[in-house]
């Protein structure tokens, strides 16, 4: 059955829900492919290596949002922080969590439409894998 967006899906980056500054936000995960095709192989064989996450956002920009995200994106935090996506309707959810493992990268505030409203994009960034429950 498919579950729409709106409503269930929520990011909270170091303490702070950011949702509500969200019109856009993507999971990914790309696991390397290791080559190890030899010559004696019949056709290219491969097998997989580590994984890399990362959680592509952007949306309505508000200063409340810049004051955590903006900050760390111009002065990197020596001590990473905590990132939850949690994703699904209720009784039906995966979360995906990041403890200490998390930085902004990316971050970008779009002004170039003078008749539109301030948007921003951004990258939360993670170092190795989810606890996933």
């Amino acid at each position: 059955m498919a579950i729409k967006s709106l409503g269930n899906v929520t990011v909270t980056y170091d303490s702070l829900a950011i949702q509500a500054y969200l019109n856009t936000q993507s999971l990914s995960a790309v696991i390397a492919q290791i080559d190890t095709t030899n010559l004696a192989s019949t056709g290219d064989e491969k097998i997989a290596g580590s994984g890399a996450w990362q959680v592509d956002v952007g949306g309505m920009w508000a200063k409340t949002l810049d004051d955590k995200l903006g900050v760390d994106a111009v002065t990197p935090p020596a001590t990473l922080k905590t990132l939850v996506v949690v994703i699904g309707a209720a009784g039906a959810t995966v979360t995906y969590t990041w403890t200490t493992n998390a930085f902004v990268g990316n971050y970008k505030i779009d002004t170039t439409d003078p008749k539109g409203m301030i948007t921003w994009t951004g990258t939360l960034a993670v170092s190795g894998a989810p606890g996933r429950a």
